[in-house]
């Protein structure tokens, strides 16, 4: 897996962007930075995690945002093969974990999560990633319990006419190929960037020799324009397009598109007055048209003595905006952010079943009329402040309150000539989250506690699924999620060692999960209907992440990071489903001005705490028993052959290990197309790349 791959970074001359903290605006510089080669993502304040993507810690760079996020402590994934996999933080997945598009929120199309939010995210187009473990801010959005992840892009300010050319370049074994390229430029008065990615890979092979189903390719682009007319005024529209399509191990279909549109437009104000140091207006539009089909990327299967052709056509729309104030009191020696954020989300679906040819199956889904499930809205209004007691120690503390609303617009069960007893029927709800954290700072090191409290209204995904026991479990409708969550940590840095530790315990009420086997393993039915079951636990999870530096010489350095998790099902009293081993990675490094070298060991521990048939909202991401440990060893190296270019190349999984990872999806098995069944999907075996990084 890519995530036991080396990790490494890079050395650039480069047109950098710094936020001036007198204003937040972004000035231009030219700096040499130097970064390290890395397999660990460091905190760098309490509960956040700040990273570069075009510095990317790990082996080769993501091809999507689930790739990216693995990396950083304290983050799983549950895997079906080469791309799309679904982010987990500290055992929690789904729409527990926020994820944000410079800004904006967007949703997958796919019942089935083949396409999560994190499909869509080119991690190498983005300035920054930043996460918030935890229900520790209310400025992002609504539910998200278990973190925020941002991908941003910065705000460009040119002092005077200038032009940036960055550009980077993969080859890899498997057939792995990418290009990236971002062109910026612009005056005083304004600002352009184009960026254009391409990310390609064939079928893998595990550390048996053995082929895994995991092709894709995917491409987007992007434009952003800005005007700055004033030193303290920003005017950004952008719009960007992507597609692509992806084979997978672990389902009966693939993704022949996966397209994205996105339109956006930004207004910042600064230092409006005394204490209005900022106003800032975002509004979006986001949308993402989804073709899953048997045929197109394999052979369709053999039903009843002919093939079948089948394919499905989600999509969804999300539109949303917020406006957002930051002013200071002056008073309370404090920082405050107060706004308001809204959304409106549609998914619709068209599908042709069981057809004759794929010219069939196509012709029926495309002049098919779009029908639409599901019609989400939500407005939320959010306070967030910081005082500063003194030169060590501060308090910050916000509040949100949310309107949620959706309607149920599902005749039938899907494709079931079942009725729907909830149709047309619309469930509200008014939600409140909250936080207050204290921190201080005591020579090189701080140390912090914080409550949380986060309500979730029921996702889509959640919401989908076939209750089909009685008439009274057909109707059920999941309460709204409810966890209360206390974090502890420090992070220091005295002389040559430097580290984090951090930790929670959370008692969830009302947890969504889903079965979708019984206890044996066997679908759920009722005569011959198979179904999903959704119901409320509640449930407990504690554990946390570790990470400790050593700077042994000038050159050489040492890193480690631990992650554990441990969670319970309290309602009835066994392990809760989806929940990630314990993990230990070491990475030992060299690096000069020129030269930079590395070795990265992965350790996971065997997982025997698990609830077979239960799982997450990922279809079929269900516990199956026990789960080997395993170790993978890596390594890379540098060479900075100018200011302007650098060279980087490694060797991923040297012993070319086979393995799988306990959130790993089970495979679809079908050795006619020529990929080989078994219980867990496995990792890719040994793999070699090269990388080159060029500046303009």
């Amino acid at each position: 897996m890519k995530k036991s791959k080396v990790f490494l970074s890079i050395v650039l001359c480069s047109h950098l962007l710094y936020a001036d903290e007198s204003t937040g605006r972004n000035q231009m510089v030219l700096e040499l930075e130097q970064i390290s080669v890395v397999g660990i993502a460091e905190s760098q304040e309490p509960l956040k995690v700040v990273t570069d993507p075009k510095n990317p810690i790990q082996p080769i760079p993501a091809s999507d945002g689930a790739d990216y996020l693995k990396n950083i402590p304290g983050f799983s994934v549950v895997r079906k093969g080469g791309t799309d996999g679904d982010p987990v933080l500290r055992g929690m997945s789904g729409s527990r974990v926020g994820i944000l598009i410079d800004g904006q929120e967007i949703y997958g199309g796919c019942g089935g999560r083949m396409d999560p939010p994190t499909a869509y995210v080119f991690p190498e187009a983005y300035d920054q990633v930043s996460v918030i473990k935890g229900p520790q801010s209310v400025l992002n959005g609504s539910g998200f319990s278990a973190g925020t992840v941002q991908f941003e892009k910065k705000i460009k300010h040119y002092t005077y006419p200038d032009y940036n050319l960055y550009s980077s370049f993969k080859q890899g074994s498997f057939g792995r190929s990418d290009q990236f390229i971002d062109l910026s430029g612009g005056v005083s008065e304004g600002y352009a960037q184009m960026i254009a990615t391409r990310s390609h890979s064939d079928n893998y092979k595990d550390g048996n020799g053995d082929t895994v189903n995991s092709e894709y390719t995917r491409w987007n682009t992007g434009l952003t324009v800005g005007f700055t007319p004033k030193e303290d005024t920003v005017i950004e529209f952008s719009a960007s397009k992507g597609d692509g399509e992806a084979k997978y191990a672990d389902r009966t279909m693939d993704a022949s598109k996966l397209e994205r549109e996105n339109l956006s437009f930004k207004f910042i104000e600064y230092d409006i007055a005394d204490n209005i140091e900022q106003l800032e207006f975002q509004a979006y539009y986001n949308y993402v048209d989804h073709i899953m089909d048997n045929y197109t990327l394999r052979s369709a299967p053999v039903v009843m003595g002919s093939q079948k052709y089948s394919a499905m056509n989600p999509d969804r729309t999300t539109e949303g905006g917020k406006i957002k104030l930051t002013t200071t009191i002056p008073n309370l020696n404090a920082t405050n952010i107060s706004g308001i954020d809204l959304k409106r989300d549609e998914h619709t679906g068209r599908s042709a079943m069981m057809k004759a040819s794929a010219s069939a199956a196509d012709d029926t889904m495309l002049s098919a009329s779009r029908v639409t499930d599901f019609n989400f809205k939500q407005i939320g209004i959010f306070d967030e402040s910081t005082f500063t007691l003194d030169d060590h120690q501060k308090i910050i503390a916000g509040l949100r309150v949310d309107k949620h609303k959706v309607l149920d617009n599902r005749a039938k069960f899907g494709m079931l000539n079942i009725v729907n007893p909830n149709y047309l029927h619309k469930d509200e709800a008014t939600l409140t989250s909250g936080f207050t954290r204290y921190e201080n700072k005591i020579n090189d090191m701080t140390y912090y506690a914080g409550f949380g409290h986060s309500e979730r209204f029921p996702d889509y995904w959640e919401r989908t699924v076939y209750n089909l026991e009685s008439d009274e479990a057909k109707a059920f409708i999941p309460k709204p999620e409810k966890t209360n969550q206390i974090d502890i940590g420090t992070h220091w840095s005295s002389g040559n060692v430097f580290g984090s530790v951090s930790a929670f315990y959370s008692k969830i009420d009302d947890y969504i999960q889903t079965r979708w086997l019984d206890s044996n393993g066997n679908p759920l039915k009722i005569g011959s209907t198979t179904y999903t079951k959704v119901t409320n636990v509640d449930a407990t999870l504690y554990g946390g992440e570790m990470e400790l530096g050593y700077k042994i010489t000038p050159n050489y350095k040492v890193l480690s990071a631990l992650s554990y998790v441990h969670g319970h099902n309290d309602t009835e009293n066994k392990p809760l489903a989806q929940q990630p081993p314990l993990e230990l990675k070491l990475s030992a490094m060299y690096e000069d001005n020129t030269y930079s070298a590395g070795i990265l060991a992965r350790f996971v521990t065997k997982q025997d705490r698990y609830d077979v048939g239960n799982g997450s909202i990922v279809m079929m991401g269900i516990d199956t028993g026990e789960t080997s440990g395993f170790a993978v060893f890596s390594l890379n190296g540098s060479y900075k052959y100018s200011k302007n270019v650098i060279f980087s190349a490694g060797i991923d999984n040297i012993f070319n290990t086979a393995y799988a990872e306990h959130l790993s999806r089970t495979d679809y098995i079908n050795p006619s197309v020529g990929y080989i069944g078994q219980e867990k999907i496995n990792e890719p075996g040994r793999n070699l790349w090269l990388e080159v990084k060029i500046l303009l």
